[in-house]
């Protein structure tokens, strides 16, 4: 037996039949539902335009500089705004006393695999780091990321991804199921 998936329509499919005028000129109700779908449209793009990844605990080995954890979101590509919230929350320990750093990258590309360099191109939303700094070895530190990715191409497929920086020799551990979600605003 089959089991019917819940859709994630917010109104029922509209066809101008359904909302004709009532008057007998062609596409006398036209308006009424482009009004209707696009309403539709701006309450569940939210819904069914997003992405999250969530972490397995990666241990990244540093090497001084920043380097993706390779935890991202697969890509989205911004439809009605041309814009993304980018959220993360995570938590983190390394594994010394010293400064350590959790970045939100965007790419344009794949993400980069563990340990490896932000591609060349790739932005580091916000700015800067949103948690880090001192640390004490193997005491977790958390942060959470809220941001308004704006400025972005509505044809083009964006990604984010967590990105990490300790001391070179040390290791940076994402734990807890850290995770970053992007997703088109209504």
């Amino acid at each position: 037996m089959a089991v019917e998936q819940p859709t994630r329509e917010l109104l029922p499919t509209l066809v101008p039949a359904d909302w004709d005028s009532g008057t007998s000129a062609q596409n006398s109700g036209f308006n009424r539902v482009r009004y209707l779908q696009s309403i539709n449209d701006l309450v569940k793009r939210p819904l069914v335009n997003r992405a999250s990844s969530s972490t397995l605990d990666p241990a990244i080995l540093a090497d001084g500089s920043v380097q993706s954890s390779g935890v991202g979101c697969a890509p989205l590509q911004p439809m009605r705004y041309a814009e993304f919230t980018v959220k993360a929350r995570v938590t983190f320990n390394v594994n010394s006393s010293g400064p350590a750093y959790v970045y939100v990258y965007r790419t344009l590309g794949s993400i980069p695999p563990n340990g490896a360099a932000p591609n060349l191109g790739d932005v580091c939303i916000g700015g800067d780091a949103f948690t880090g700094g001192a640390m004490t070895a193997g005491v977790n530190q958390s942060g959470a990321f809220s941001y308004l990715d704006t400025g972005l191409a509505v044809n083009k497929k964006y990604s984010y991804y967590l990105a990490v920086m300790a001391p070179n020799g040390n290791t940076l551990n994402l734990v807890n199921s850290s995770q970053v979600l992007a997703m088109e605003r209504s």
